[in-house]
């Protein structure tokens, strides 16, 4: 199978084989850590990313956490 092929395949299956590889991790975080570590790393992760995104986007962080919480 040459280079362009595989890729092409690849990019046919991204999401399929994203999927299994998120699945293998999750599922080896819980046999090495358990459930609730695995848990607590997942909401980490996810925290992250809104945070990084909110950077990318260039989001105000001040005025978003004031609308969240309200102006007093």
């Amino acid at each position: 199978m040459d280079n362009h092929l595989l890729r092409e395949w690849i990019m046919m299956h991204r999401g399929k084989i994203l999927g299994t590889l998120v699945g293998l991790a999750v599922s080896l975080s819980v046999i090495y850590w358990g459930v609730l570590k695995t848990l607590f790393i997942a909401v980490c992760v996810g925290l992250g990313y809104l945070g990084g995104k909110q950077l990318d986007d260039r989001v105000d962080i001040k005025d978003k956490l004031l609308r969240l919480l309200g102006e007093r």
